[in-house]
């Protein structure tokens, strides 16, 4: 166990480190009060905003402030490509959209989904992404039918 760091401490740790996930990336610590918690102390980082928790967060228990700081960091660090690829390609079909509505796709156009910081950050591998998606035409829709399909319908 290192030396533990105080609350102001782990906060500036916070703060320095958001920005690199994303400029809506929050986390929310925890003094966890309930017997069967086996640690004092819980944080959850999200990613894309805890209003955007369904997109997926984070969750870290540790003994200690300092403990918990490198928890986060090594629970990011695992996530943190998986992180990379979902947003690169969101990205890739919102370029992809926006160029087919707009005739162009600009950063302002991107930030009504995308922070800043994503924009900058994953920006040139979504059009790489991009041109890869679709070039893969020409797209059609795959009828499988079973189960939960449509009956077949005769068209007048």
């Amino acid at each position: 166990m290192a030396k533990d760091i105080s609350p102001l401490e782990y906060r500036k740790h916070i703060q320095d480190f958001l920005p690199m996930i994303g400029l809506k990336a929050e986390v929310y610590t925890s003094i966890e009060t309930q017997a069967w918690k086996k640690h004092p102390y819980s944080a959850g980082l999200y990613p894309h905003g805890i209003t955007n928790s369904h997109r997926g967060y984070l969750h870290v228990e540790a003994p200690t402030l300092a403990d918990l700081w490198g928890e986060l960091q090594a629970k990011w660090a695992e996530h943190r490509d998986r992180h990379r690829l979902e947003v690169t390609r969101k990205m890739a079909l919102a370029v992809i959209r926006l160029t087919t509505e707009l005739g162009e796709c600009t950063d302002a156009a991107l930030r009504t989904e995308f922070d800043p910081a994503e924009i900058k950050s994953y920006g040139e591998d979504a059009c790489a992404e991009a041109n890869a998606m679709a070039g893969r035409g020409p797209f059609s829709i795959a009828m499988k039918g079973g189960a939960n399909g449509a009956p077949d319908l005769e068209v007048a």
